[in-house]
């Protein structure tokens, strides 16, 4: 890619994700070894980052997936994290918003010299 490309490239992820932002606060987290299994554990929360979310899910045809929840069913929705060169994320990272609503960074998709992009699930109604 040519200096010029990769320019305009960063400057039009940078205007995407301006366009509709949201300030994310991501909490990574580790699987624990308890002797009997093993279980998930929250470490520092990374500081604030911008991203763009980008829902994923399909508005016709089959209903998005379903999982299984202690009360019942919930919805499971999948969208894409976009952010710009330098944002940091990992798989398992999560946050919940404003509404309660729980997202997870299921894999980073990929990352190039101008965006980041992950796949991530939200569960629950939103």
């Amino acid at each position: 890619m040519s200096p010029n490309e990769l320019r305009i490239q960063k400057r039009n992820t940078a205007a995407f994700i301006a366009a509709n932002s949201s300030q994310i606060q991501l909490i990574p987290r580790s699987k624990v070894n308890t002797g009997s299994g093993s279980r998930w554990t929250d470490e520092v929360p990374r500081p604030v980052q911008t991203f763009r979310l980008i829902n994923q899910t399909r508005p016709n045809g089959p209903e998005p997936g379903t999982v299984l929840a202690v009360d019942g069913k919930q919805r499971k929705a999948e969208f894409q994290l976009l952010g710009e060169v330098g944002v940091v994320l990992g798989a398992n990272d999560y946050w919940i918003d404003d509404a309660g609503i729980r997202f997870e960074v299921t894999n980073q998709i990929y990352s190039n010299n101008y965006e980041v992009r992950a796949q991530v699930i939200r569960y629950g109604e939103g």
